[in-house]
């Protein structure tokens, strides 16, 4: 996964990261109301992987993984 900064006065994009840890084949990603988490998942591996996000630049910070679990 590539974390990106918008640069608002002209909307470019810069590359701030990248980060593999913990996702193994990214689907779908989430970010909750607060702003603080991502959560990724993990389409080959059956989980899903947080991220805490950084408050001042965005950058993700691996914070686990949950398996995913069949409905029953």
């Amino acid at each position: 996964m590539t974390g990106y900064r918008i640069d608002r006065p002209i909307g470019m994009l810069s590359v701030i990261g990248h980060t593999s840890q913990g996702v193994s084949g990214p689907t779908n990603f989430v970010i909750d109301p607060s702003g603080r988490r991502l959560y990724v998942n993990n389409s080959t591996a059956d989980s899903v992987a947080q991220f805490a996000v950084g408050p001042e630049t965005g950058e993700l910070t691996p914070a686990g993984r949950m398996p995913l679990k069949p409905l029953s």
